[in-house]
């Protein structure tokens, strides 16, 4: 049995599994610098593990439960972990069984990193989408007019809590600015469609 695993040992230092080390590296460095790219224009993420319905709107994952929200196996923990092992690899590889376990240790180590921080986007994005529920029914005013048949966005700047926000609204009539507008409903991606009146209590405007 030693001299099994003195012969691994020799096999994880030598010029073999260098290869392999590299080749995790590299093509989990390339797969990683393409996810990211997808990402920025919205094609692939992780931070999507949500489901969509039909009519394209998003049902978010459930509130945060703390560790048990952490995602130890998806795409880009996984591809972190490979990634991570490769280079720890690279660099410890020649140590056989020490190598081969530092390198582990480091990919194991980025797995963790990479899902704190999915999971600290997907807290992100529910935050946002409870700060657009919550804007539905509130009243706002115009500071950039608004042409109507929703033909364009202006801004409508209202109070949730103690914060303002400012919006992209929509109408399908013309409102100018600094007229008084209902939040009546939330299009997606921020977007909000909104209806002057002139009604609102005083106190609410």
């Amino acid at each position: 049995m030693m001299a099994f695993l003195e012969k691994v040992g020799e096999f994880l230092a030598g010029g073999t599994a260098q290869s392999v080390y590299w080749a995790f590296a590299i093509s989990g460095t390339i797969l990683f610098i393409i996810s990211v790219v997808l990402s920025m224009f919205g094609a692939s993420s992780d931070f999507s593990d949500t489901d969509m319905n039909m009519d394209g709107e998003i049902d978010l994952p459930h509130p945060d439960t703390g560790f048990l929200d952490l995602k130890f196996l998806s795409f880009r923990t996984i591809l972190a972990f490979l990634t991570m092992f490769g280079w720890g690899g690279v660099v410890f590889g020649e140590h056989g069984w020490i190598g081969f376990a530092a390198a582990f240790f480091c990919g194991l180590i980025m797995m963790v990193i990479a899902a704190f921080v999915i999971a600290g986007l997907l807290k992100l994005q529910q935050n946002g989408t409870a700060s657009n529920a919550a804007m539905v029914g509130k009243f706002g005013t115009v500071y950039l007019t608004i042409p109507g048949d929703r033909s364009g966005a202006g801004k409508v700047s209202v109070n949730l809590g103690t914060a303002t926000h400012e919006v992209r609204a929509f109408s399908d009539a013309a409102i100018a600015t600094g007229r008084k507008v209902r939040i009546a409903a939330h299009l997606g991606n921020g977007d909000f469609l909104v209806t002057e009146d002139l009604t609102v209590p005083a106190e609410k405007k």
